[in-house]
């Protein structure tokens, strides 16, 4: 019974979230599987080569974001590795960028993938979206620091002094759980405190009026 009632409160969650929706086309370059589900939760084209892919080293992902550009125009070379899922590097002069294909079985399934959003990438409509509850002072100072218009660090910290860092304040929130469900507060994920919504609309960091987030 509860698991019925969760998912009618998923359901209507992303009825709301898709109505509000105003920007239909958004490239949401991220770090995690975030960037997939919030796309399948908006129902909107993959219009961004990180869909399902993980780039776990903090300073890796900055710098991919960096010089976007230059490292989405290089190919991508598979390695072997000892996961179960494909693993691909991007060597760029600035360094290179691992890339992990968490849900993609094949190396041709996922460099398919990887060049067919590429393509798609929407340079004047982009948004950078990182995880960064393992990330270090210096680490979250760096992302600040990115020549991108619109982007937000999701922390456990509060970083008053950056205008790209949204803080979950809630005492229990389990660290690292960013992508599951609170299931005592009305059946959202942990990411969802964060109004991704109008993020995408506007560029505007701020908290979800549906949820608390102390």
């Amino acid at each position: 019974m509860k698991g019925r009632i969760v998912s009618k409160i998923r359901d209507l969650i992303s009825y709301y979230n898709r109505l509000r929706l105003r920007n239909k086309k958004p490239s949401l370059i991220t770090n995690t599987c975030i960037g997939g589900i919030l796309y399948h939760e908006l129902h909107l084209k993959f219009c961004s080569p990180t869909i399902n892919c993980g780039i776990r080293v903090p300073e890796e992902f900055i710098t991919f974001c960096e010089h976007l550009d230059t490292y989405l125009s290089l190919p991508i070379d598979f390695v072997s590795s000892q996961w179960k899922y494909p693993v691909g590097i991007l060597h760029g002069e600035f360094g290179d960028i691992t890339v992990y294909f968490t849900h993609y079985k094949t190396e041709k399934e996922a460099r398919d993938k990887w060049l067919e959003r590429v393509k798609r990438v929407d340079y004047n409509n982009l948004y950078v979206l990182m995880d960064g509850d393992n990330c270090s002072d210096d680490q979250v100072e760096l992302f600040d620091k990115l020549s991108i218009k619109n982007k937000v660090i999701i922390t456990m910290k509060e970083y008053p002094q950056y205008k790209s860092v949204f803080a979950i304040r809630r005492s229990d929130y389990p660290q690292g759980k960013i992508l599951e469900y609170d299931l005592l507060h009305g059946g959202a994920r942990w990411y969802e405190l964060f109004d991704f919504v109008h993020f995408i609309n506007t560029g505007e960091i701020r908290t979800n009026a549906l949820f608390r987030n102390r």
